[in-house]
Order: structure tokens, then C-alpha cells, then sequence
């Protein structure tokens, strides 16, 4: 009996979930949509890039059907060669790049400098980094010293209140601010505006 109840609960709980509207939410942000210029823009694209592809298959079996098999047997090993050549300092790259960034968060630098990394070698990626962790350091001091730089506060406001100017109003701090609004309150509101 217990059981049949359940399966009651279960039927009822699906009904409940079938019975409610479901909303989907299509955001017109979230559709891209493309101009007629730009389908025959993207189009014309992929078209040559496949047209180029063609064409250097098709020089390529012309310069294999000229060749004796000696030299299609030299022509391919060398071809070979090169592809591995290619995905070597492919993965070489990678390495390199994923050292990198791997250095450069070490010494808290943004990962995103690693364009700027040379990446021909170890050696080179490690003295590009120390070249620019240098630079790093030096800007980020130059910016703490301008931001920290200011002009000096004034010591006190003058004694006589005739010789106070807008200016010098402007440059006082706070607390020769206060003083002058102690002594005369009146030109303490004459000058702050």
C-alpha cells in the first residue's frame, strides 16, 4: 500500500511539473545576427582560403607528376620532415608559453604579459620575464610616488585675516581650515564659497 502511494506522489509530482508553462527566455542580445554584406563577407573568405588550398594541392601533384620516383620518394621524406619540424616548435611553443605564464604568476605578474614574453627558448623566456618584472616594478613605484605625491599642506593659516586669498584658502587643510573658521567665521564662509 505504501508503495502505491508513492507512485501516486510521483505520477501527481510530473503532472505538476508538465502542467506549468515553461519559459524560455530568448534575449535578442544573445542572437547574432548577420547583414547580407556580412554572410557574402564571411562566405567569400572561407571560399578562398579553400580555393588557396586547392591550388597548392593541385601545383603540388603537378610537381609530383614531373618528378621520377626517386624524387618523390626525396620530395615527401623532406615534406614529412618539415610537418614534424612544424609540430615540434608547435608544441615547443605551447610548452614555452604555458612556462611562462607559469613564472609569471610565481612573482605575481598578470598572466597576460606572456605576449610580450620571448618565447624562442628557456634561457630567453626567463630573461624577458626578469626584464620585464624590472619594468613592472619600476612603474608600479612611479605610480605610488605620483599618487602619494602632493603639495605641502599649509602649516597654518595666516594670523591676519585680510591676507588670505581664494588660493590660499584652497591649499589650507582641514585644521587651519577650522582655525580660521574659529577666528572669523565670516570670512571663513566669504572664502569657501
Amino acid at each position: 500500500m505504501n508503495e502505491e502511494t508513492q507512485t501516486v506522489e510521483v505520477v501527481e509530482d510530473d503532472k505538476q511539473v508538465a502542467a506549468e508553462p515553461e519559459q524560455v527566455t530568448t534575449d535578442p542580445k544573445d542572437k547574432k545576427k548577420y547583414t547580407d554584406a556580412d554572410v557574402d563577407a564571411i562566405i567569400d573568405k572561407k571560399f578562398a582560403k579553400w580555393k588557396a588550398e586547392q591550388e597548392k594541392a593541385e601545383s603540388e601533384a603537378k610537381k609530383l607528376a614531373k618528378m621520377n620516383a626517386e624524387d618523390k620518394q626525396k620530395y615527401q621524406l623532406d615534406k614529412r620532415e618539415q610537418d614534424l619540424a612544424d609540430r615540434e616548435a608547435e608544441i615547443t611553443r605551447r610548452e614555452l608559453t604555458a612556462e611562462a605564464k607559469t613564472i609569471l604568476s610565481e612573482r605575481g605578474l598578470p598572466i597576460e604579459l606572456v605576449d610580450v614574453v620571448n618565447l624562442a627558448d628557456a634561457d630567453s623566456v626567463r630573461d624577458s620575464i626578469d626584464a620585464i618584472q624590472k619594468t613592472w616594478e619600476a612603474a608600479v613605484l612611479k605610480g605610488v610616488a605620483d599618487k602619494t605625491k602632493g603639495s605641502a599642506p599649509m602649516k597654518k593659516a595666516p594670523v591676519e585675516s585680510g591676507e588670505i586669498t581664494k588660493e590660499q584658502f584652497n591649499r589650507m587643510g582641514v585644521r587651519s581650515r577650522n582655525e580660521l573658521f574659529e577666528r572669523d567665521p565670516e570670512l571663513y564662509r566669504k572664502l569657501r564659497g
